[in-house]
């Protein structure tokens, strides 16, 4: 097993990490989180520490930030900027999850159980994916994109740079969705969606342009 940090002791890093300590690829060594107190123990993990830890150690990192792209694109930039020991795996649970071998994964993703991804897929950096999820043939996501639960992308879709894709989402074949646009849970994309919007409903509309 390969020691690994999990970057961020919120609900989203704790759900990976009990995920992963049920697998034999990887074992938690603990939390960074600046806003913890270091020696603090949350569900049986250590806080480390914050960036200094990461500044004196090496270490296989997990960043669990997802709620806000943008944030996390900075955060892992100042990272990689000074933690020069850090390196970014490409962490996935172990538990029910169906990936073909015909997937281009970048740097840093993290995949949590019961996902079902076909073939001719392409991810980008930091791509987040959530529980319960099938993703189709032939689909592009983006750099720092976070999808949630029970989402169904349909093939052919291309999904942008520092999207935000909520609960129950379906996004039928062939859409286009740009970067930085938030899918509110529940939509059902129809029709191509551009840059820097939140769209919702079903069909979704956009709600407000950023």
């Amino acid at each position: 097993m390969k020691d690994l940090v999990i970057y961020g002791a919120g609900g989203a890093g704790r759900e990976l990490a009990n995920v992963l300590s049920f697998g034999q690829m990887w074992n938690v060594k603990g939390f960074i989180d600046d806003t913890k107190i270091a020696g603090e123990i949350i569900n049986e993990i250590p806080i480390l520490g914050g960036m200094e830890w990461l500044m004196q150690n090496e270490a296989n990192v997990a960043m669990s930030i997802v709620g806000d792209p943008k944030a996390k694109r900075k955060l892992i930039g100042e990272i990689k900027a000074i933690c020069y020991g850090v390196v970014f795996p490409f962490v996935m649970a172990e538990q029910f999850v169906f990936i073909s071998s015909f997937i281009e994964w970048g740097e840093g993703c993290v995949v949590q159980p019961y996902n079902y991804l076909t073939v001719n897929i392409k991810i980008g950096d930091f791509v987040w994916i959530n529980t319960r999820n099938d993703i189709g043939h032939d689909v592009t996501i983006g750099d720092y994109t976070t999808l949630f639960t029970r989402i169904n992308v349909g093939g052919g879709v291309h999904i942008g740079k520092e999207c935000v894709i909520g609960t129950g989402v379906t996004i039928r074949p062939g859409i286009f969705i740009g970067d930085g646009v938030t899918v509110g849970g529940g939509a059902v994309v129809v029709k191509d969606v551009p840059n820097n919007v939140t769209v919702v409903g079903n069909p979704a509309r956009i709600l407000e342009r950023r």
